[in-house]
């Protein structure tokens, strides 16, 4: 949360995934995590986008799949946990009504991303197994509240 007016001291530098931070951990950071100062640091991702990445990314040659031989634009990444979320990445900017963005090079750096997703689905799917079980133990969470909510 930005709680001043004036936020250029904030940045606006915008690493890529992966990219290397800095020179790494500074001597407190290091001291503060029991790890050697300068061990690399890395721009991360989101659970969703680092999950779409590897869908989106992943190397399909010689699985039969219809997206062999077919540019990573072709394909669509449904990613699920709490919520779920259908990603797909472009070469130029797409506006759909109803679906998020485009964010240039926000899962694959200078690709244009899309998504949209339905929150809670998975909460959805962790209750329905749960009851389909008839009392079998499914899911390691079928006795909790939580997977009855």
């Amino acid at each position: 949360c930005i709680l001043r007016e004036d936020s250029s001291a904030d940045g606006n530098h915008v690493l890529s995934p992966g990219e290397s931070v800095g020179n790494g951990l500074t001597p407190e950071a290091a001291r503060d995590l029991g790890l050697p100062a300068g061990t690399a640091v890395a721009a991360s991702l989101i659970d969703a986008h680092a999950g779409g990445l590897g869908v989106i990314g992943a190397d399909v040659k010689g699985h039969n799949l219809p997206c062999e031989n077919q540019p990573i634009t072709s394909r669509v990444a449904m990613i699920c946990g709490t919520s779920s979320c259908h990603m797909g990445i472009s070469e130029t900017p797409i506006f759909v009504p109803g679906v998020w963005g485009p964010y240039f090079s926000a899962m694959v750096p200078g690709f244009w991303l899309n998504e949209g997703g339905q929150s809670a689905t998975g909460k959805l799917v962790s209750v329905w197994r749960c009851k389909g079980t008839q009392g079998r133990q499914a899911c390691p969470n079928c006795n909790s509240t939580r997977a009855l909510l």
